[in-house]
């Protein structure tokens, strides 16, 4: 009888759950003290930190929840492909080598689909919701929609599963890499890297891609690196003093977490019809 509850296994989620969001209060807690050190904008909304970090609680529940429907789909999908085009080393320098390789493909890949995401209206209704903070801060970092997790995980990353064979300690090793630059972009941290500027993401590059001024519109998509952004033509260079306004161009945003977790369809309820703003594909199109 008890061999067959589900309460055991729901505690080592819970577990799992508590011990991801004490690791984002902790990356939050120490952005948060840069911050206030070096603030690129002051003023911020508190209310609007204490939104987004309750978000971040229920999007690490459904991460969690999601995690066998992703661990199957991507098993489904590695193995119809064969399990592994090509064996990376996991040893010695090879180990280098092949750590480099994936968080390359990792990047490529994180690069491709946030510009789909800009392009393809229903992928931009859901990451409208990231784009939403006008308040540009490390709390922004997982605010974006629950249901990018499934796409994500069911359809982005097992690429790199069907790509290489390769050690897990690898994928998890460039997994720890991108979750510290992820939180790093997005800090409202007036820091001058001077020719070093798009070398790596930092918080005034990705803020112009967070930007509501058109000429800022359709640039820096890097997740990781910004040289993908220079080989494909969308890197746009911070000049010295260029710190814009972020948000939606129209204002829209969530005010409440039911707001947030409803994102897009409860929008319109919540702020007097506004429309969000046009993916890229649109706004081109419209303007040819």
């Amino acid at each position: 009888m008890f061999a067959s509850s589900p309460f055991p296994e729901l505690l080592h989620h819970a577990r799992l759950w508590l011990q991801a969001y004490a690791l984002v209060l902790l990356m939050m807690g120490l952005g948060a003290l840069a911050e206030r050190r070096w603030p690129a904008t002051l003023l911020q909304s508190r209310a609007g930190q204490r939104l987004n970090m309750a978000y971040a609680a229920l999007y690490l529940v459904f991460v969690e929840a999601a995690k066998p429907l992703t661990a199957a789909a991507s098993v489904a999908i590695v193995n119809a492909f064969g399990g592994g085009m090509v064996v990376l080393v996991s040893r010695g320098w090879g180990a280098l080598a092949s750590f480099v390789i994936v968080l390359l493909t990792i990047d490529l890949l994180e690069y491709a689909f946030h510009r789909l995401q800009h392009t393809w209206p229903v992928l931009w209704k859901l990451h409208s919701l990231h784009h939403s903070a006008v308040d540009f801060n490390v709390t922004v970092t997982l605010r974006h929609h629950w249901l990018e997790v499934l796409i994500k995980g069911c359809l982005l990353y097992p690429i790199v599963g069907v790509l290489f064979r390769v050690e897990p300690w690898i994928v998890g090793a460039t997994s720890i890499v991108f979750m510290i630059g992820n939180y790093i972009a997005h800090l409202n941290l007036r820091v001058d890297l001077g020719r070093y500027v798009t070398w790596v993401n930092n918080p005034q590059y990705h803020r112009l891609h967070h930007s509501i001024r058109a000429e800022h519109l359709n640039h820096n998509f890097a997740q990781l690196l910004p040289m993908w952004d220079h080989v494909f033509g969308t890197r746009w260079i911070p000049a010295k003093h260029e710190w814009p306004v972020t948000g939606l161009d129209d204002g829209t945003q969530p005010h409440s977490l039911l707001g947030a977790l409803s994102w897009p369809l409860g929008q319109h309820a919540e702020h007097d019809g506004l429309p969000v703003r046009k993916p890229v594909a649109v706004l081109d199109k419209e303007a040819k």
